[in-house]
């Protein structure tokens, strides 16, 4: 078995470090560990993005697994269903206020880390650029990163992939279409 590259060994311990932390966070307010996954997913993620499909696509995880996580939190009432406004074959996922209160609860008992060093966040966007270009993964980046945002303005932004402008606080969502610059290269 070939040995993990210094960059390899950090990862996989932050990563030990903060799955672990997670499962205790929503073992602690009753919660599997995929079900804070889906309630921080859908807290992040743009309109195009908050889907079954794209759920299971974000986790690694099948969409049948998804379904049943999906189903029983919607019975519990920390998320709903919606039709899409724009095409009503494409169901919608929301969290409600309930989910909402449990993702605040859950985060609460999670260590805070600020961003407000742009050298280690610029290291960890360049990693998960190379990553996801060296594995042929693409996706779910925040869209203020990808290359079809443009900027237009006022209280919006445009997104050149689907031609929409969209409100300026979601250029800090990820969306499952983001495409770093330069990545097909």
């Amino acid at each position: 078995m070939p040995m993990l590259n210094n960059i390899e060994i950090w990862l996989e311990r932050l990563s030990s470090l903060y799955i672990s932390q997670m499962r205790q966070a929503a073992s602690e307010q009753g919660f599997q560990l995929v079900n804070l996954e889906i309630l921080q997913y859908l807290s992040i993620c743009n309109d195009y993005s908050n889907t079954a499909q794209a759920i299971s696509e974000y986790l690694g995880q099948t969409k049948g697994s998804i379904s049943q996580t999906l189903k029983i939190m919607e019975q519990s009432g920390h998320i709903e269903r919606r039709p899409c406004t724009k095409d009503k074959r494409v169901i919608r996922l929301f969290l409600t206020e309930k989910g909402q209160n449990s993702l605040q609860k859950m985060s609460q008992h999670m260590v805070q880390i600020p961003d407000e060093n742009p050298e280690v966040l610029a290291g960890i966007k360049q990693l998960l650029k190379t990553w996801q270009h060296n594995h042929h993964n693409t996706g779910f980046g925040q869209c203020l990163s990808c290359k079809y945002h443009q900027t237009a303005g006022g209280q919006k932004f445009k997104c050149e992939l689907t031609g929409e402008y969209l409100p300026l606080p979601d250029k800090f969502k990820i969306c499952r279409e983001h495409e770093f610059e330069n990545q097909t290269e």
